[in-house]
């Protein structure tokens, strides 16, 4: 997620290479991603925030609190923009020594295409030029919305985690067209754009997706028939229990192991 949101910044030209660093776990790791980027590279976490003024946080979620706590000294009067899903922000800010001030976001890999949503949640540490800085940045690679921390959950299984969910369709829809005959390509094509323009019609149209769905159906027709088998299979509530799934796995993320 962090070399997508580098990508579509980039591309956006909002920043440049030479101002952007990125640090790994090694210098070779880091100095690998900073190739493929076309940014620079630093040989520690320290040294890459030394003299920067906003810190994205894109590590695993299980070790967030700890490379927070090893560059706490290098914190004061940061920008630290976590990215990092189920990572409450008080905890971030604790690790941090209370040196930083903290945004939580959940962008989603479309960054990288500029077709991003991004929802931003911002701690009391955190300022309103601070916020605005955030949406600025997260708009130039797609949309930003502020969400409240509480919500942040279901918005990860919804759009972190939803992208996924639906290339899962797309995949099964492609191999029914293979199925039909369909040249692989060709049914990829097809399968992709058909979810695309599901996508714009409600995002262009402002109707609902029910509304929209009972105006492409006819009655007897093709769609109704396949139609009949999704929702006799399931299909609505298995999307909505994976949709739940995601979400009570960002909640677990969040809490604070048992120590027996």
């Amino acid at each position: 997620m962090g070399g997508a949101l580098i990508r579509g910044m980039l591309a956006s030209g909002l920043t440049t290479g030479d101002r952007v660093i990125v640090s790994s776990s090694t210098r070779e790791s880091a100095e690998q991603t900073a190739s493929s980027l076309g940014v620079k590279s630093a040989g520690s976490n320290a040294e890459a925030i030394r003299d920067a003024e906003i810190i994205f946080l894109c590590v695993k979620p299980r070790q967030a609190t700890a490379v927070l706590s090893s560059i706490a000294s290098e914190l004061e009067g940061k920008l630290l923009i976590s990215i990092i899903a189920g990572i409450r922000s008080e905890e971030l800010f604790q690790a941090a020594n209370g040196k930083a001030r903290v945004i939580r976001s959940m962008p989603n890999t479309a960054v990288r295409l500029r077709k991003g949503v991004t929802a931003l949640a911002p701690h009391p540490s955190s300022t309103e030029a601070d916020l605005k800085m955030a949406t600025a940045i997260f708009s130039s690679v797609g949309s930003a919305l502020v969400v409240r921390e509480s919500d942040l959950d279901t918005v990860t299984a919804v759009s972190g985690s939803g992208p996924a969910f639906a290339l899962l369709m797309l995949e099964a829809m492609a191999q029914g067209g293979i199925d039909g005959g369909l040249e692989p390509e060709l049914a990829k094509t097809l399968a992709a754009g058909a979810l695309a323009a599901a996508a714009a019609l409600v995002n262009e149209t402002g109707q609902t997706p029910l509304a929209l769905r009972a105006e492409i159906t006819s009655p007897a027709g093709t769609t109704a028939a396949g139609l009949e088998v999704l929702e006799n299979e399931g299909f609505p509530g298995i999307v909505r229990a994976s949709i739940r799934a995601a979400r009570n796995r960002s909640i677990e993320l969040s809490s604070p192991p048992i120590n027996s």
